[in-house]
């Protein structure tokens, strides 16, 4: 099953706990025909490029990003206990630059060994280096310091903004959810997504609890990876779709 047609598959589950499944019988056509994969990338994309530059121009003219930086960071730092903090470093931990590249190549490599997943470890490559690229151009061309509002609870050398944790977390684990959910059914689907998800703002909350990024790295950092990840993930799609097709000729 394609991403639009598991997207649509979710909005109609979602359509029929509000509505009813007899209307969301009837407009999950139309979900799945207005759902494609062009048509929701450039969707999605649009709307993250949006709020990224929106935050970005926010951050250069200190205008209300400052007070939810300062807000947010403030509450973290009220929430912190020694369990917690525990918890969120190692959480953090599960983002950082070394153990991507680890579980990245360990991934590609039991990816590539079966024979019907060289596809997606070609895509798993992609994403990542790719990934890699695109946030350390950002953060060099952004420049903005790590926070000294609060006490920071990690040593970080590299630039703040956007949060390359939140980047590569949404664009690795976003790819294993994806991975995990072809073929399964909608039930296990959903329950997959809400898990990467929960997963993957986690990663990003504990960034802002330890005092390394402020909230603000942290969503553009997300909104940074959605339109590459969306990028890949369609073009991967189509170069499927391609390769069955030219197989059903044969």
């Amino acid at each position: 099953m394609s991403l639009a047609r598991r997207l649509a598959a979710a909005a109609g589950a979602t359509a029929a706990a509000f509505l009813g499944r007899k209307a969301a019988r009837k407009l999950l056509p139309l979900v799945e025909v207005a759902i494609t994969p062009v048509a929701l990338g450039a969707a999605v994309s649009a709307g993250a490029v949006a709020l990224f530059f929106n935050i970005a121009d926010d951050i250069r003219g200190q205008d209300g990003v400052w007070r939810f930086d300062h807000d947010g960071l403030n509450l973290a730092e009220s929430l912190r206990t020694p369990e917690r903090t525990a918890l969120m470093r190692t959480v953090s931990d599960l983002a950082r630059p070394d153990i991507m590249s680890a579980l990245g190549a360990a991934s590609m490599i039991i990816a590539w060994r079966s024979k019907k997943w060289r596809n997606e470890a070609v895509l798993m490559a992609v994403v990542l280096s790719g990934g890699g690229a695109i946030i350390g151009t950002i953060k060099y061309r952004v420049g903005r310091q790590r926070p000294n509002l609060v006490e920071a609870l990690a040593v970080e050398e590299t630039f703040s903004f956007p949060s390359g944790h939140s980047f590569i977390a949404l664009c690795f684990y976003g790819t294993l959810a994806y991975w995990w959910m072809k073929g399964k059914p909608l039930k296990q689907r959903l329950w997959i997504a809400t898990l990467a998800t929960k997963f993957i703002a986690l990663i990003g909350a504990s960034r802002v609890y330890l005092g390394v990024h402020y909230p603000s790295d942290v969503l553009a950092g997300y909104a940074a990876a959605v339109p590459w990840l969306t990028a890949c993930l369609t073009a991967y799609e189509k170069y499927e779709r391609q390769v069955a097709l030219l197989e059903s000729r044969d």
